[in-house]
């Protein structure tokens, strides 16, 4: 009987997730959340996106859609601004390589969590508020991580 209530569960959850179209993306695994995106929203000058598991740069793009490992390059003169579901935005100075570590909407609390690898350069983050207390933003480097729960930073 458990076994039935378990399966029955599964199928439902399945047909949710899949008719829920754009707004929710492929499952991250149990407990992981759901898989989101970021787009940039505005370039200027030779701006790169190199998607996850491909080894080609690709000029960058209004409304190019971003997931986690996609990386963003920016050369000299050349900048980016990226935004989120949220309405907050990342902007990528020049000469500067962002990853795009993690975009994700816990199911449980509906928090978000956004996290980028600044590899390199310079980047400054505006927020909308966090709408849910758990919700947190990060900016990893190699030797350090910020965590911002309001407004505005600027990381180099």
């Amino acid at each position: 009987m458990l076994l039935l209530v378990c399966l029955c569960f599964l199928a439902v959850s399945c047909d949710c997730n899949r008719d829920a179209g754009k707004e929710q993306k492929q499952d991250a695994g149990p407990g992981q959340g759901i898989l989101r995106t970021a787009r940039i929203v505005f370039s200027s000058g030779n701006v790169r996106v190199k998607k996850s598991g491909s080894m080609e740069w690709l000029p960058a793009r209004r409304d190019m859609e971003l997931s986690i490992d996609d990386k963003v390059r920016t050369l000299r003169d050349s900048f980016a601004n990226i935004e989120f579901e949220s309405g907050g935005l990342l902007r990528v100075g020049p000469e500067s390589l962002v990853v795009v570590t993690d975009l994700r909407l816990e199911p449980v609390d509906q928090a978000r969590r956004y996290t980028f690898t600044l590899m390199e350069g310079k980047v400054e983050a505006e927020l909308s508020a966090l709408e849910k207390g758990a919700s947190e933003f990060k900016i990893r480097t190699s030797s350090a991580e910020t965590s911002l729960l309001h407004r505005e930073v600027a990381f180099q």
